[in-house]
């Protein structure tokens, strides 16, 4: 005999995988030529030029402040990022990458590579490339 309860569980199967979101995560990505520091709210981390490092959940912060040649560089990430591979995204999050200038490029959620990028996997998007909202330097 079975039990009517064991037949509910395939039912809710969808409503439990979709009630909490998967992790949110952001891949940096530093094509500056020296290493520089990033900052959020719960995060801290430095990155060698020509390397990339992760974060857990950092747009909750939308404030970033990377440091480098001597400057701080403060980016509202409170802009709107648009349609994204979701597929990778779950596995790298969104990816950004620091340019020499310090601006701020978005690439494609497809890119699986681990040093910067140029060309088509620079994503154009309305906002990017992002610049700082204020910058301080020595």
């Amino acid at each position: 005999m079975k039990r009517p309860g064991l037949l509910a569980v395939p039912l809710l199967a969808p409503f439990l995988l979709t009630a909490c979101p998967p992790p949110a995560y952001i891949t940096v990505f530093n094509n500056t030529g020296e290493a520089i520091e990033v900052r959020t709210e719960r995060d801290h981390v430095s990155i060698a030029p020509n390397r990339f490092d992760q974060f857990h959940d950092p747009l909750g912060d939308q404030v970033f402040r990377f440091t480098g040649g001597g400057c701080e560089y403060l980016y509202d990430f409170s802009v709107r990022i648009g349609e994204y591979d979701t597929d990778r995204a779950l596995v790298r999050g969104i990816q950004i990458q620091v340019e020499k200038d310090f601006s701020i490029d978005l690439l494609s959620g497809s890119y699986a590579g681990e040093a910067p990028v140029s060309g088509n996997m620079i994503l154009k998007r309305e906002g990017f490339p992002l610049r700082p909202v204020s910058r301080k330097c020595r």
